[in-house]
């Protein structure tokens, strides 16, 4: 009888200890969940700022291609096809 009170308390020890590194490994886990929610976040502020900075290098390249006269011939070019489209939409539309 003394035998079979001596395994309970072993298991009951072990059980105990099992339920420790439980708790442990989930306030852990929700450590790393939280770190890695942290991470995701900066990533994404980083490559939205690395995407604003290529926009600014491609508009400043494109702006030091054309001359003046290139610029305004350009611009004219786009807004002809605005209107186009423009026009089409409201064909559409009707």
């Amino acid at each position: 009888m003394e035998e079979i009170n001596v395994q309970i308390k072993e298991l009951h020890q072990l059980l105990q200890t099992l339920l420790k590194k439980h708790n442990s490994l989930q306030k852990e886990n929700e450590h790393l969940k939280q770190m890695n929610r942290d991470l995701t976040r900066a990533l994404l502020e980083k490559e939205d700022s690395m995407q604003s900075a290529e926009q600014k290098i491609a508009a400043k390249t494109l702006a030091s291609i054309y001359d003046e006269g290139e610029k305004k011939l350009l611009h004219q070019k786009i807004d002809v096809y605005l209107r186009d489209i423009e026009k089409c939409l409201s064909l559409l539309n009707a």
